[in-house]
């Protein structure tokens, strides 16, 4: 399972059981999400909680890397399973762009950010599926 974790939203998206394709499920509130998180975790036997990590253009830690790090400390009281981070620099442009091609019009609206969010996300699990 892939998570982008924004100020507001965390895009969420998952991979079949064989790892060859991934799904943008859903956006969750940033408020208390980890109960969520576990069920999704259980209810598709998830074994890795990968997390974009969004370092500045140069490759170093922001604010934002600051936020995500917190979260990923919460997180980790809240589950057992393994958790690894890749860097999510890109993946909302590639998203868009995935959107775009699969017919999504006008995906800089605020009511679509959810759906840009866990399309985020799949890309993230696509880069470390390809990365496998």
């Amino acid at each position: 399972m892939a998570l982008d974790v924004g100020t507001v939203r965390i895009g969420v998206a998952a991979s079949d059981p064989t790892q060859t394709i991934s799904t943008p499920l859903r956006s969750l509130t940033r408020k208390n999400p980890f109960l969520k998180i576990r069920e999704i975790c259980s209810d598709r036997d998830v074994v890795l909680i990968l997390i974009g990590m969004p370092y500045l253009p140069s490759g170093k830690s922001g604010t934002q890397a600051q936020i995500t790090a917190e979260f990923i400390n919460d997180l980790k009281i809240s589950t057992e399973i393994p958790i690894r981070t890749i860097d999510e620099r890109m993946s909302t442009i590639e998203a868009k762009k995935r959107l775009k091609e699969a017919g999504h019009k006008n995906t800089s609206r605020t009511k679509n950010k959810g759906i840009i969010d866990s399309a985020a996300a799949a890309v993230l699990l696509d880069e470390y599926i390809s990365s496998l």
